[in-house]
């Protein structure tokens, strides 16, 4: 199964993620950052939109639309972070690409969350082709 789009993607977000794991971490050395965002309090859509005005959070579709998501689908509505929808388009164009290859054919999202916050806190992507063995795909995409 050929992946090098995919490890390109990868490697992209691991850098973006790497990038935003330092910058907090050493603004708040330096006092200056109070720490990561909380989205525990945000129970509600209209909180999630208001949010989204702000600039602090993306909406976007749990499962993408551009891999056969759909769009007016209720339970597909979800908001991330505005750092974690820039990795999540990176994956998806991977993602993309391998599915017109016919290297994967199936796919699950699970989103992960804390307490009742409908903002997830991470959601997992798996990939694989239902008709091969091997070249099954998992990725962890961290929002907060």
């Amino acid at each position: 199964m050929r992946w090098g789009r995919l490890g390109l993607a990868l490697a992209g977000i691991v850098l973006v993620f790497g990038a935003l794991i330092l910058v907090p971490a050493m603004a708040v050395e330096k006092g200056q950052v109070s720490g990561t965002p909380d989205f525990t309090a945000v129970t509600t859509k209209a909180a999630a939109n208001r949010l989204v005005r702000e600039g602090r959070l993306v909406k976007i579709h749990l499962f993408p639309t551009e891999l056969g998501g759909q769009a007016k689908e209720r339970y597909n509505i979800s908001y991330i972070t505005p750092e974690a929808a820039e990795a999540r388009a990176l994956l998806i164009a991977a993602l993309e690409s391998d599915v017109e290859e016919g290297a994967i054919d199936q796919m699950r999202i699970t989103p992960d969350y804390k307490g009742t916050s409908i903002i997830p806190t991470r959601i997992r992507f798996k990939a694989w082709h239902s008709q091969r063995a091997g070249g099954e795909f998992e990725m962890v995409l961290e929002v907060w």
